[in-house]
């Protein structure tokens, strides 16, 4: 009879749980939503300082607490629908959901037959510039919420609309029914296929509840077989009670309503406690790994809808009480492994989410997934469970709060950025680095030749020079001719450096005495049809490497008339190209040294040999002795009479019109091409001589004045730095004009002496040289219909301009050699470390340390029960406060003990102590909020708590952090007045770089009044600036700035 009494326990247990899940959402309804919920439909706007705001935020964090540990075990359950509806929610009939994360249930309206995907957020409310605003939601009949998208405030889907995974809703903007709305047809979904839906759903919940307490009865008979102590039936039903609940503040209330003392000493009663659950962990998780294995079918297409539902319940169960706090471990590889996942060698699985079918999932070896990716090998839609299988291929990278979706091939050495998506289906090439989150764009290919100028350039950059690069060649393969410069005369002569140079230090190239052979190539710049029209002229000079000989040529230089240029970057110069006389003519009255500009370039030529022409652009000199100079070319006439103003056009408005549009004078005879039969005629005459001069500047040491240095508007002060006459280039010989067609110049032609200037971004000076090179040489190989390389076929297929390139042949891929070796490979004894020592570093001492921290109030309130008779329905409030401050304070002493600080800049090694210790202080962090540190977010206790911890922030200015998330590196962290992080935003401290498994360290900075919407996700580096707002959802790279609008 004691062992049916002993069975009675075990089988009530689970019942015990329900019952808790049960009577807390009651008791939310009865008691939380009458007195807290503010009135929404007089109150909108909220301050945080106002009491309605307090009362709100409590309620906000209970319903949030309560979802996160109770309801996340109802997820596709009609049970959670009755959950949200008792909270305030208005649903209608037959609505699937899979989330736990709707923040104000009281706002949200479903209608009949929608679906609500895995982590799909619903949130009503918005926190902003110490303003506490709210915004109801209504999702329409058959709407569809894809995994981890975001429904923001204000948000009004449609019927049979459609939310695509990680996309979000704007407030304000309606989402009407979906494209593929027509084309569903209604198959079935796994949760309301069964029969008794609602029976087998509880059964579901009760099988979660039963297997927690079925592995602590097995704890309770190993230990009092190991301890030869009598059985007790109180210790029993404890310990079931507790694996059922299997949340610290439930056990402790379990602890203090049925026991009246601790009789362990504090370092004891730790120790039980990290031991008690480490050893009830790995029970639960190996009962778990053999139940799933007796519920999958050798068959995938039989499988019973009832096993799946029940083999994800346990499965999501037992990593959300377990295997999470074994992230980063190959211990938790191996618990993927025997749940039938195939995971190779050396790889580092971060705190991703729990996988619901692993059999599905195949991980290459030296995979990376970073914190908070998601791997959904299926999920609910209004089409029905989507269910196939993941694979992610050997040295991949998945990023941080990137999806990987069902039947996704993630191939080898592939880079998927953070806040991406691997759509359905899709299949990521090997070597790219792909980022979108609607469609990934692949934005390089490591194992390819890439063009170290793309490489370069940030993301906008990327796409303005894409754009323009793609307009240019569109017109191109149209025209089968150049855009600028279309027509020119050319001629082969030498240049004679002068045996003595003035003012001009030792330099390889242009040392004194030496010779060089040269090509000039003279045109209009757009009216190639009438050289007697006004228009800007070109002198292009190829300088070859030697003075005889077929030599490969040494430099282009690219020089036109005026001494400035009309757009500073190449985002200004697509600008200017695209908009019209109109819009030009107002940026001129803004800037008028633009206009200058302008109307300096165009001359009345009646010689292309009595003209004056300026490179504009700037180009670095290095010298001998390491010295280097920005450096500017001219070529003037040999004839010191012609004067710079030879052919000058008087301005007569503001701008002159388009270059076409002016014709030639009526009585002008010449004819059309008559600057090119003048240049034939001096060559072939005397020969056309020109003075070769260089203009030569330091290179200033702030980038500011750099950038006013290479600002091509702008030319230099010539007083300061005069030009320096180099040599002497002498045109010996006409080209024919089929040659001067041919002749292709290369603006990205250089050497080490004299080198391009690099830009990175399209707002630096340096852009629109760096940038034309490249749209000068694809427009070339489209023109003589030369193998386009492949980066340069991606980049252009990857802008907004659609061209064809199908007739075009495509350069050979270069590709890298295939090492074979594993990214991540680790020594033996760092693998011995990673399976053995780190899991018990990352359960044990959490576990531990919170003992120690609850030890004290226990047993203070034990004592005052027993004493003092106090009702426990007052103690216990006071018992999880106090035990959680404890827990606070002591995770902050643990993150200075086993972190330390980290320094802005600091590399470590993946593997190395200090990230294992990383690890360990995380585990214990997380710990910690599940206790009682969650439920303060978005208080001033949990950002007393953060700048306890090492963030840089003000407590009394009004800051509002409402995510785990900014405390993943908290030095890292500087948040000024007003500045506010939305729930679950992740503050990225650190980066994993990928290079031989480097993590990097840098600052994140939030300036006043400075906003990051929820979820979104944030990198090194980055500065927010004040009234800056990066939007839910969204991705901030690496040192990016965050503009205020």
């Amino acid at each position: 009879m004691q062992w049916l009494a002993y069975l009675i326990y075990l089988a009530l247990a689970p019942l015990v749980w329900i019952l808790c899940i049960a009577s807390t959402c009651i008791c939310i309804a009865l008691f939380g939503n009458p007195f807290l919920r503010p009135n929404y439909a007089l109150i909108h706007d909220v301050s945080v300082w106002s009491i309605d705001f307090v009362k709100w935020w409590a309620l906000y964090k209970v319903q949030q607490i309560a979802s996160k540990v109770l309801a996340e075990h109802l997820r596709g359950t009609v049970f959670l629908n009755y959950w949200f509806q008792m909270l305030g929610a208005k649903f209608g009939s037959s609505v699937l959901l899979d989330t736990v994360d709707i923040t104000d249930p009281s706002l949200v309206s479903i209608g009949d037959g929608a679906v609500l995907a895995e982590g799909a957020l619903i949130q009503s409310h918005e926190v902003k510039n110490g303003i506490l605003s709210f915004q109801s939601i209504r999702i329409g009949r058959n709407s569809s919420v894809g995994p981890y998208a975001v429904i923001q405030k204000g948000s009004v889907l449609g019927e049979e609309a459609e939310v695509l995974p990680l996309q979000k809703s704007e407030g304000g903007t309606p989402i009407i029914r979906s494209a593929k709305a027509n084309n569903v047809q209604q198959s079935t979904i796994v949760s309301n296929a069964m029969p008794n839906k609602t029976m087998f759903h509880f059964m579901g919940i009760y099988l979660v509840g039963l297997v927690s307490s079925f592995s602590a009865a097995i704890l309770y008979f190993l230990y009092i077989w190991l301890s030869k102590r009598p059985p007790s039936l109180q210790h029993f039903a404890f310990l079931c009670i507790s694996g059922a609940l299997h949340w610290i503040p439930f056990t402790v209330t379990a602890y203090v309503t049925m026991f009246d003392c601790v009789t362990l000493n504090p370092a004891s009663f730790a120790i039980s406690v990290a031991v008690a659950y480490l050893v009830h962990g790995l029970i639960l998780s190996f009962l778990t790994c053999a139940l799933t294995h007796l519920l999958t079918e050798k068959q995938q297409s039989k499988q019973s809808h009832v096993k799946i539902f029940l083999r994800h319940r346990i499965t999501i169960a037992c990593h959300l009480r377990f295997a999470k706090l074994l992230s980063g471990t190959e211990t938790f590889c191996m618990y993927l492994r025997l749940l039938g996942a195939k995971v190779g060698k050396h790889c580092s699985i971060r705190a991703i989410n729990p996988v619901s079918d692993p059999e599905l999932v195949k991980i290459g070896a030296g995979v990376h997934l970073g914190d908070f990716s998601r791997i959904i090998t299926g999920f609910y839609s209004r089409s029905g469970f989507i269910r196939k299988k993941v694979e992610v291929q050997e040295n991949s990278v998945v990023g941080s709060q990137t999806l990987v979706l069902p039947g996704s091939s993630v191939e080898k050495d592939v880079i998927l950025g953070a806040l991406s998506v691997a759509p359905e289906n899709s299949v990521l090439q090997r070597g790219g680095v792909y980022v979108g989150s609607q469609t990934p764009i692949i934005v390089k290919n490591t194992k390819h030749a890439l063009d170290d100028r793309i490489e370069e350039m940030d993301v906008k950059y990327k796409k303005i020079v894409g754009n323009l690069a793609a307009s240019l060649a569109a017109t191109t393969l149209k025209v089968k001719s150049r855009y600028f410069h279309r027509i020119g005369v050319g001629g082969n002569g030498y240049l004679k450096i002068n045996d003595k140079i003035e003012g001009f230090p030792d330099h390889k190239i242009f040392h004194p005495g030496k010779s060089y052979r040269v090509v000039v190539r003279h045109s209009n710049s757009l009216s190639a049809d009438d050289d007697a029209r006004i228009d800007a002229r070109g002198a292009a000079v190829r300088i070859l490497s030697g003075e005889v000989g077929d030599n490969p040529p040494l430099l282009d230089l690219t020089l036109k008339t005026g001494k400035a240029f009309y757009a500073r970057t190449i985002a200004d110069f697509a600008t200017w190209l695209v908009c019209g006389l109109a819009a030009r003519e107002e940026h001129v009255k803004r800037v008028p040294h633009v206009r200058d500009a302008v109307w300096m370039s165009l001359r009345q030529a009646n010689s292309y040999a009595e003209l004056h022409y300026y490179s504009n652009f700037v180009r670095l000199l290095r010298f001998p002795d390491g010295e280097e100079r920005y450096v500017k070319f001219k070529l003037r006439p040999f004839d010191e009479s012609i004067s710079e103003d030879s052919g000058k056009v008087e301005p007569t408005g503001i701008l002159p019109p388009e270059t076409g549009a002016i014709p030639r004078d009526e009585k002008d005879t010449r004819p059309l091409l008559f600057l090119a039969e003048d240049f034939h005629r001096r060559v072939n005459s005397d020969g056309v001589r020109y003075i070769f001069q260089l203009q030569v500047r330091p290179v200033p040491q702030d980038e500011a004045t750099r950038e006013i240095a290479l600002d091509c508007t702008k030319p230099w002060d010539e007083t300061e730095f005069p030009y320096i006459n180099v040599g002497e280039i002498n045109i010996e010989q006409n080209l024919t004009a089929e040659e001067a067609e041919a002749l292709e110049f290369n603006p990205f032609l250089k050497c080490h002496e004299v080198d391009v200037i690099r830009a990175s971004a399209s707002s630096q000076s340096a852009s629109i040289d760096h940038g034309r090179s490249l749209i000068y040489e694809i427009c070339q190989r489209l023109r003589n219909k030369e193998p386009l390389p492949e980066a340069w076929k991606v980049f252009l297929e990857q802008s907004d301009v659609k061209v064809d390139l199908s007739g075009c042949p495509i350069a050979a891929v270069l590709e890298k050699k295939d090492t074979g070796k594993v990214t991540l490979e680790r020594k033996w004894y760092q693998t011995s470390w990673a399976i053995f020592v780190q899991p018990l570093l990352q359960t044990v001492i959490p576990y531990f340390l919170l003992g120690l921290a609850i030890f004290a109030p226990l047993s203070y309130v034990l004592h005052t029960k027993g004493s003092q008779k106090f009702p426990l329905h007052w103690l216990l409030p006071l018992l999880w406060v106090s035990s959680g401050l404890v827990a606070a304070l002591t995770c902050v002493v643990a993150k200075w003990v086993l972190v330390g600080k980290k320094n802005e800049g600091e590399t470590v090694q993946i593997w190395s102590k200090g990230v294992f210790m990383d690890t360990v202080w995380q585990a214990f962090r997380t710990l910690v909020g599940d206790y009682f540190m969650d439920m303060t977010s978005g208080s001033i206790l949990f950002v007393l708590w953060m700048k306890l911890m090492g963030s840089e922030i003000e407590l009394d200015q009004g800051i509002y952090v409402d995510s785990m998330g900014a405390l993943l590196n908290p030095e890292m962290v500087e948040i000024e007045r007003g500045g506010c992080v939305g729930r679950e935003a992740l503050l990225f401290g650190h980066v994993y770089e990928g290079e031989g498994g480097k993590v990097k360290f840098g600052k994140i900075r939030i300036g006043e009044g400075g906003f990051i919407g929820s979820r979104a996700v944030v990198m090194p580096g980055v500065r927010v600036e004040s009234g800056g707002s990066l939007s839910a959802l969204s991705l901030a790279m690496k040192e990016e700035i965050v503009k205020s609008r």
